[in-house]
């Protein structure tokens, strides 16, 4: 079964006639809200003593108070006198007063969306120690011992001579210790190269920036609305004009 909302107030009409309260409750918060916006746009006062519980003060338009309330769920209404009355004869009475010329008011549902914050995630970061092997190249050096024989000709020894200058002292030593050695003696010559020490030690080689930045976007949301349509059923030869 359908429910309209109607204004059927006259002018002056609520100033005559003692006010009468009207406690619809619902399931659902979402059309408590809606409920509650109905009948303050029709000019009804009301009160809300709990989110699922909507009170106006309906006057002599309890019939009208309570079909806006059906119209968005409310599962049963409560009159001061402790009364119960059923959607059902809350469109009755609206019915009654159209006859009269009210108006009626047809109501439908808005998407209201908001936003807030939640968490869709979180990120670690951690340094991490990764071995690997490297390969440089290092230039060394190292001593050869060079050995010549060169035919001379055969000439008397002369041990008065003085033997040409050298320039190296090693070798100039070396020739030295040839000339005092004595038959079965041994020389020794040490031979040098030069090794490779490697060494290490932290060098930066990057450096990484972090922060937050906000990135707006539409988002498209879809629910379900309901809203009030107009059925006009008449029997007989009515005219019937649209304004």
């Amino acid at each position: 079964m359908t429910y309209g909302s109607t204004n059927l107030r006259a002018p002056g009409e609520d100033e005559l006639q003692p006010q009468r309260q009207i406690r619809g409750s619902f399931d659902d918060v979402r059309n408590a809200d809606l409920a509650a916006e109905a009948v303050r746009k029709v000019g009804f006062s009301y009160e809300r003593p709990s989110d699922l519980t909507v009170v106006v003060d309906a006057g002599q338009h309890a019939g009208e108070v309570e079909g806006i309330l059906a119209a968005y769920g409310a599962r049963e209404f409560l009159r001061p006198e402790g009364r119960a009355s059923s959607g059902a004869s809350a469109g009755e009475g609206a019915r009654v007063r159209t006859e009269e010329g009210a108006h009626i008011e047809l109501v439908e549902e808005e998407l209201r969306a908001r936003t807030r914050r939640v968490q869709t995630g979180e990120v670690t970061i951690r340094k991490e120690v990764v071995e690997e092997t490297r390969t440089i190249e290092v230039p060394v050096r190292r001593e050869e011992l060079v050995i010549e024989q060169h035919p001379v000709r055969r000439t008397p020894v002369d041990t008065s001579a003085t033997p040409p200058p050298v320039t190296d002292p090693l070798v100039q030593q070396l020739m030295d210790r040839l000339r005092s050695m004595q038959p079965g003696e041994s020389l020794r010559i040490p031979i040098v190269q030069e090794e490779v020490v490697v060494s290490k030690h932290p060098v930066v080689v990057e450096e990484i920036t972090i922060g937050k930045r906000r990135v707006q976007e539409t988002a498209k949301v879809a629910d379900t609305v309901r809203r009030e349509k107009a059925r006009i059923e008449h029997q007989g030869d009515i005219k019937i004009h649209d304004a």
